[in-house]
């Protein structure tokens, strides 16, 4: 069953994420280090928090994942200077 915008909503307002435009960087770490969107499983694998599915299983999965996520960057603009850590 998909997930539903009131979940999605009710999930980031759990880790105080309304809205990630906004969000500053070191709020971001603080989120992924509460495992607000990954965790890891009793068998090490990667996990998506909000939906249960496994995201990776192994180290060359983890590869490939970032090295997809990396693709993006490109497509993102810079932070303002408030939200950046820089």
């Amino acid at each position: 069953m998909p997930i539903t915008n009131e979940e999605r909503r009710e999930h980031l307002e759990k880790f105080g994420l309304t809205s990630l435009d906004t969000t500053h960087t070191a709020d971001y770490r603080k989120a992924l280090e509460e495992v607000a969107f990954f965790w890891d499983d009793p068998h090490g694998f990667v996990m998506h928090t909000l939906s249960g599915e496994r995201l990776v299983t192994n180290t060359e999965q983890l590869d490939a994942l970032i090295e997809h996520l990396e693709g993006y960057r490109a497509m993102l603009p810079e932070p303002p200077k408030w939200m950046s850590e820089k």
